[in-house]
């Protein structure tokens, strides 16, 4: 197949969990034999030269680019990155009755997606959860939604590597449901070691966790890692954790999983499921909850290797990419 994938707004991270879907995505589908471009709107686009286009995420200009392109697409899909912070009815309400697009012009990045998903032909989910949320939130009929997980994009080792006794955390750290500062109150309370590693934009960010760590020697952060170096750091860290208040899947902790981590997991949405039973889950609101778990996990943490090895067979590249191209058959 050729297959086009583009986000319908613009991000700034470099290393936001969207735009690593779609590297994913692309590695994967070449790997199996499909051809895939992804879209750059000053370029000149055949687009009826594609099988199939997909949305990755919606927002910004989702729902005016979406109409824009129904004479011209053989097959639509959508992708819509669903990382909920409210439950199924108040997500419903926002999403269908928050705007009035057709007689006032009103509208929101919701509202706009509730209305741009009536022209898609499939889409394409990372779990239970989200599917949950396409089918009751959206009113998109069950035969429509696919279950893609997400895959683990570091490679795989034959080896268990050897542990030493930290918490290790990366994330765009400053983002509100990453909840790190539960996990650095945590940390400060329990005296466990954390090293934190991540994007910060700006001065602002960087002041923000400095005056959260600064005088606590049992927590350090260690920059934006390189790729190497990230996988340094799972292969050492006893635990990653990842406590958030909302998050879709959670690619970091899977890709820690791989490389021998016990993985301390907030108890909300989809994240959990991935490891069916094999991870620690925490309440994030309770800092409590949060530090006592990881201390469990680092002194008779027992999930691993069995993890490891879970993680490799359900979410390799080539298993999940071979479920996309045939959710893009169906």
């Amino acid at each position: 197949m050729k297959i086009a994938i583009f986000t319908p707004y613009s991000a700034p991270e470099p290393t936001g969990g969207v735009k690593l879907q779609g590297l994913m995505w692309k590695e994967g589908l070449e790997k199996i034999g499909d051809t895939v471009d992804l879209i750059n709107f000053w370029d000149n686009i055949d687009w009826k030269s594609y099988d199939a286009v997909i949305s990755l995420g919606f927002g910004g200009s989702f729902r005016v680019l979406t109409k824009s392109l129904i004479g011209f697409c053989k097959k639509l899909a959508l992708a819509p990155i669903i990382d909920p912070a409210w439950n199924k009815g108040v997500y419903k309400f926002i999403a269908k009755y928050w705007g009035n697009q057709k007689y006032l012009g009103l509208s929101s990045r919701f509202h706009d997606l509730y209305i741009g998903s009536k022209y898609y032909d499939v889409f394409l989910v990372r779990s239970e959860f989200e599917k949950e949320y396409v089918n009751k939130c959206l009113d998109i009929p069950l035969e429509k939604i696919k279950i893609v997980p997400l895959s683990i994009r570091t490679p795989f080792i034959e080896y268990f590597p050897e542990k030493e006794n930290f918490c290790f955390h990366s994330s765009r750290l400053a983002a509100k449901n990453k909840n790190v500062e539960r996990l650095i109150n945590a940390a400060k309370k329990y005296k466990f070691k954390l090293a934190l590693a991540g994007f910060l934009n700006g001065d602002k960010e960087r002041i923000w966790l400095e005056n959260l760590i600064n005088g606590y020697e049992n927590i350090s952060y260690v920059g934006l890692l390189s790729e190497q170096d990230l996988i340094k750091y799972y292969k050492r860290a006893k635990v990653f954790a990842l406590p958030s208040i909302n998050e879709g899947v959670g690619m970091v902790a899977l890709e820690a999983a791989s490389y021998g981590c016990e993985i301390v997991l907030t108890n909300v949405g989809a994240p959990q499921h991935y490891y069916e039973g094999r991870a620690y889950l925490v309440n994030p609101y309770d800092v409590d909850d949060i530090g006592l778990k990881i201390l469990e996990a680092m002194e008779r943490g027992n999930k691993q290797p069995e993890l490891k090895s879970f993680v490799e067979k359900e979410y390799s590249m080539e298993k999940c990419s071979k479920l996309l191209h045939e959710a893009l058959l169906s």
